[in-house]
C-alpha cells in the first residue's frame, strides 16, 4: 500500500511538472541571436510568439561596445511590430566590428504596444570580465553603460523636430540621467497628436503637438523642468533605502 502510495505521488509530480512546463511555454519569447563572422559580430533580434492571439508590440534592441582600450560606443534599434499566432519574427540586425579583447553587451525589450508593460528581455554577454569594475555590479555597469541613452518613437515632422531640439541639448548636459529617456508620439484628434515624454515607464511630461518653433522650445524647458524633478524623487527614494 506505501508502495501504490508513493507511485501514485509520483504520478501527480510529473503531471504538474508537465501542465505548468506547457502553461510556461505559451508566451512571448525574446532571443538575441548572435554570430562571429571575421571581424563582425552579427545580432539578430528575435521574438516568438507561442500564445494563439495576435499581438502588437513595442521592441528595444541595445548594444554597447567596449573596446580593449576602455572606449565605450553603442547602437540601438526600436519599434513597432505586429505578430501572429505561434509565429517566429526577425525584428532587427544589427553588425558590429569585432576586435580582439573587445567586449559586448546587448539588450532586447520587448513591451505591449498598448499597455507599454514589459512583457519578456533577453541579454547576451560576450567578454563581459572586461565591464567589470572594482566596486560594481554588473546591474550598475550597466545603468552607467546606458546612461544618456534617448529613445525617439515620434511619428510625425512635428514629433521629430521636437526630439531634434531636446536632444541635441540633452546630449550637451553633463550630467544625463541614469534612466533611459523615451520620446513617444500619440496620434490626437484632427492634425493634433500628444508628445510623451517617458522614464522608467513612467509619464514624467505630456503636452499636445503645435507646429510652432517657439511653441516646441517652450516644450523643450518644460520636458527638462520635469526630468529634473523626477530624478530628484527618484535620488530621493533610493536614499531612504540607504542606512
Amino acid at each position: 500500500m506505501k508502495n501504490l502510495y508513493s507511485l501514485k505521488l509520483c504520478l501527480l509530480f510529473i503531471f504538474l511538472s508537465v501542465f505548468l512546463y506547457g502553461q510556461e511555454d505559451k508566451k512571448v519569447n525574446a532571443k538575441i541571436e548572435n554570430e562571429i563572422v571575421e571581424n563582425q559580430i552579427k545580432l539578430k533580434a528575435v521574438v516568438t510568439n507561442n500564445t494563439p492571439i495576435y499581438k502588437e508590440l513595442n521592441y528595444l534592441l541595445v548594444s554597447i561596445k567596449k573596446t580593449s582600450g576602455g572606449n565605450l560606443s553603442n547602437n540601438q534599434q526600436s519599434g513597432k511590430f505586429s505578430i501572429n499566432p505561434n509565429e517566429v519574427k526577425i525584428l532587427s540586425e544589427i553588425n558590429i566590428n569585432y576586435e580582439k579583447n573587445s567586449a559586448l553587451k546587448a539588450f532586447l525589450y520587448i513591451k505591449d504596444e498598448e499597455t507599454q508593460k514589459l512583457i519578456t528581455k533577453d541579454s547576451l554577454e560576450i567578454n563581459h570580465d572586461l565591464f567589470r569594475r572594482k566596486v560594481s555590479k554588473v546591474e550598475e555597469d550597466v545603468v552607467f553603460e546606458l546612461k544618456g541613452l534617448t529613445i525617439d518613437e515620434t511619428k510625425s515632422k512635428v514629433g521629430k523636430d521636437f526630439y531634434d531640439l531636446f536632444y541635441i541639448q540633452y546630449s550637451q548636459q553633463p550630467d544625463k540621467s541614469n534612466s533611459a529617456i523615451t520620446v513617444s508620439e500619440l496620434p490626437g484628434r484632427g492634425t493634433n497628436g500628444q508628445i510623451n515624454i517617458q522614464m522608467d515607464d513612467k509619464i514624467v511630461y505630456s503636452f499636445m503637438t503645435n507646429p510652432s518653433e517657439d511653441y516646441l522650445k517652450d516644450q523643450v524647458t518644460n520636458t527638462f523642468k520635469y526630468i529634473k524633478e523626477f530624478n530628484a524623487k527618484k535620488n530621493l527614494i533610493k536614499n531612504e533605502f540607504i542606512y
